[in-house]
């Protein structure tokens, strides 16, 4: 059994999570799943920065040449910036799967139950999202045995 998402959507999978009043077990389920997500952003990020460095203009020492904007925001200036963006894109558009073997299948109850049980109310590009992670999370079924 696997959950599959968007590298795009765990940040917004993992807010989501975070912003959930959850007491004892629920909430330890939830702190584990969140390192799980943010494991694959460390990971997206230091490729991000990969890419930003091999696609950047370099100086004579083949550094990175740096500027800064108006608020004092240092950036780096690309070399193609369509390919970078290309790149970026196709980064976060990539799968992200996690396995439910035995001993994530306790947290992903737990992730399942109060995503679905939520008493909220979503409106807007939050319903769009709240759908989007009940689609996922539906991915997965567990028997019955007891």
């Amino acid at each position: 059994m696997i959950l599959v998402f968007k590298n795009y959507e765990l940040k917004a999978f993992g807010d989501f999570l975070y912003e959930l009043s959850l007491k004892g077990k629920d909430s330890r389920m939830r702190s584990r799943f969140i390192a799980i997500l943010e494991e694959q952003l460390r990971l997206i990020s230091n490729e991000r920065e990969i890419l930003l460095k091999d696609y950047a203009k370099k100086d004579d020492n083949d550094e990175p040449v740096r500027d800064k904007d108006e608020k004092g925001q240092e950036f780096v200036i690309l070399e193609d910036s369509t390919s970078f963006n290309l790149e970026v894109s196709k980064l976060m558009n990539e799968d992200f799967i996690i396995e439910v073997k035995n001993e994530k299948v306790e947290m992903v109850k737990a992730i399942q139950r109060v995503v679905f049980e939520v008493d909220k109310e979503f409106s807007g590009i939050e319903a769009e999202r709240y759908n989007r992670f009940c689609d996922i999370l539906e991915t997965v079924s567990f028997e019955e045995t007891e």
